[in-house]
């Protein structure tokens, strides 16, 4: 696969706001989060089109403190457009995921596949402000191909890039202040992320017959054990303890594999 392009971790957006017009950019352009139901023939064009300078401008020469997990899995860190370059990662990392799982089928359960695909829409009903209608349901592919090296990359550059879905939600969360449907609004979406963050990870690991690779604490996760205590407080108990246990089934998944500690 070409290089991936991800924000550095200081660079992630924090408010709605600054995803708005790279929002709406994408939705003009049929390049939302409704291309991940779109023919093979749209979403292989959607990804051209998406990974484009012409579209998203970015500009190089960002990196994190320990640059290993980058380097494994073909990771560059930009910076530029930060709502264009965020958006575009979102939905480049599904398509290449959706691509994988037709080409090699998987074996992630159904209700599972649902709550990895149900994320990317979040996400844009959150910045759009669009009312909640439901997603369409894709359903894996059933290929038979030995793709294990990209199975691997694709799953984990989806982490990667869900969990800089989370950073943004829950820094909504701590911002909004006194504004509690923002804050329930927010803490909603980094619950869906989490969630879909654990299926990727899961993806990736999902190879017959391949040990599980590492996983990487990762500069996000850490920073959320630093505001877990603001998020507690800025939300009802109901909406924290969902949060909560989301996080906690992602540490499930931690604990399921070698834990490596990475820097960001």
């Amino acid at each position: 696969m070409e290089p991936f392009r991800l924000l550095h971790p200081d660079l992630v957006p924090q408010r709605r706001e600054s995803l708005q017009h790279a929002a709406s950019m994408l939705v003009q352009m049929g390049l939302d989060d409704t291309v991940l139901s779109a023919s093979p023939v749209h979403q292989r064009l959607a990804r051209v089109v998406l990974a484009s300078s012409g579209v998203i401008e970015w500009t190089p020469g960002y990196w994190v403190q320990d640059p290993e997990l980058d380097e494994r899995f073909g990771v560059v860190r930009v910076g530029g457009d930060r709502g264009g370059v965020f958006l575009s990662g979102v939905l480049i990392a599904y398509l290449d995921v959706l691509e994988n799982a037709a080409r090699m089928g998987t074996s992630i359960p159904e209700d599972s596949w649902r709550t990895l695909l149900w994320a990317p829409t979040a996400l844009f009903d959150h910045v759009l402000r669009r009312p909640q209608v439901g997603m369409t349901v894709v359903t894996p592919g059933c290929g038979t191909e030995n793709l294990p090296f990209e199975r691997t990359q694709a799953g984990q550059r989806l982490y990667l890039a869900l969990m800089q879905a989370v950073r943004f939600a829950v820094s909504g969360v701590v911002r909004a202040q006194d504004d509690g449907p923002l804050a329930e609004d927010c803490v909603t979406l980094a619950t869906a992320c989490l969630r879909a963050a654990a299926v990727a990870l899961a993806f990736a690991a999902d190879v017959p017959g391949h040990a599980p690779q590492p996983v990487f604490e990762i500069a996000e996760h850490r920073y959320l054990w630093q505001v877990i205590s603001e998020v507690r407080a800025a939300v009802p108990r109901a909406r924290f303890e969902q949060f909560a246990a989301a996080l906690r089934g992602l540490n499930d998944v931690y604990t399921a594999c070698p834990l490596l500690v990475s820097g960001g």
